[in-house]
């Protein structure tokens, strides 16, 4: 039986790409794997109170759970991408952007991966950092480069989620995202 595309892990976490060439960041893929795991949150809700006191392997184990339904789902979501979007026609383009979602999800996970490998301060310090930004502009928090009006304090795990939490410039989202906009 066929799935439903409007059904996959990425519509039902509220991803739509309409503003194409702008594509969701990490930023915004890890706070909706923290939301899709915790709706309320893991470690800290929307409305930065503390929640119950949780083991992170636990946190972990369902955050990973989550990112294996974000790679399931993946390719129906692309082929509902592709064909909403007009100016994805040439297949070139789509094989960048399947290959960016994939360094997303990739680069994301990694981020994740070595904040929960560390101290427990610096795994809740990703969450936290993410909700801050994203009350001071609810609009535009996640993009790229954004100079966010929360400076996070200088704490060894705002500093490390921070760190994690932008894209580097070597990295291979910088570089397709380079190709995507020199093909436009």
């Amino acid at each position: 039986m066929a799935r439903n595309p409007q059904n996959t892990w990425w519509h039902r976490n509220h991803f739509r790409c309409w503003n194409y060439p702008e594509l969701p960041t990490k930023k915004e893929l890890i706070y909706r794997v923290f939301r899709a795991a915790y709706p309320y949150g893991a470690f800290v809700g929307d409305d930065l109170k503390l929640v119950e006191l949780r083991d992170k392997d636990v946190v972990w184990r369902r955050l990973e759970a989550e990112f294996d339904k974000a790679y399931k789902d993946l390719g129906l979501f692309l082929q509902s991408f592709f064909a909403e979007e007009p100016r994805l026609r040439p297949l070139p383009k789509q094989l960048l952007v399947r290959d960016y979602f994939m360094a997303l999800l990739s680069e994301s996970r990694y981020a994740l991966y070595v904040s929960q490998n560390g101290r427990y301060f610096e795994f809740r310090c990703m969450e936290e950092l993410l909700v801050r930004y994203r009350q001071t502009n609810i609009q535009t928090w996640a993009k790229e480069g954004n100079q966010h009006r929360f400076q996070p304090p200088p704490i060894g795990g705002f500093i490390f989620a921070k760190e994690h939490l932008d894209v580097t410039r070597g990295s291979e989202m910088t570089a397709i995202l380079w190709k995507l906009r020199h093909m436009d």
